[in-house]
């Protein structure tokens, strides 16, 4: 008996899924309609405060996983930027496990965020962090600035050697 509720629960978990999907949505394009026409976006809960209703993060979904491995996850899994408040939150409920004092752990994520520059992107209009494969123009910009930069250098010492 105890397994057919819980394949109905499972069932009707998946169900309710798909319908904050499609109302999330629906919420987005109405937003994106709005700004077209110059008004306010009526939904200001689309970004944020749905997530984890729409992506249903497992309470042990980053136990056990470094905190770049498990932000980088997250992102991946929500399919955009977010704000450092946000991943740690996520990470929070998917179990990671924080060291230190919980009023530094923020702190923490955001500095992690700030410093990896490598694997993660601040986008500044949201205040927020993304992965650089959600910015393929922009990875592009990078890399050409990087490599300008790396020739920069070594034409200079070039010059210091003659």
């Amino acid at each position: 008996m105890s397994a057919d509720l819980k394949k109905a629960v499972e069932a009707l978990t998946a169900e309710l899924q798909t319908i904050l999907q499609k109302a999330a949505n629906l919420k987005r394009t109405i937003n994106e309609l709005s700004t077209l026409i110059g008004e306010t976006p009526p939904y200001s809960d689309v970004d944020s405060g749905m997530i984890t209703g729409i992506l249903h993060i497992q309470p042990d979904q980053f136990f056990g996983k470094a905190l770049t491995t498990a932000m980088k996850e997250y992102l991946k899994m929500k399919g955009r930027a977010a704000t450092a408040e946000e991943i740690y939150a996520a990470l929070r409920d998917g179990g990671f496990e924080f060291t230190g004092d919980e009023k530094f752990q923020l702190r923490g994520v955001a500095v992690s965020l700030g410093k990896n520059r490598r694997d993660f992107v601040f986008v500044k209009s949201s205040n927020s962090y993304g992965l650089w494969e959600f910015y393929p123009e922009k990875a592009r910009e990078r890399e050409k600035a990087s490599i300008e930069e790396t020739e920069e250098i070594e034409s200079k010492e070039d010059e210091t050697k003659k």
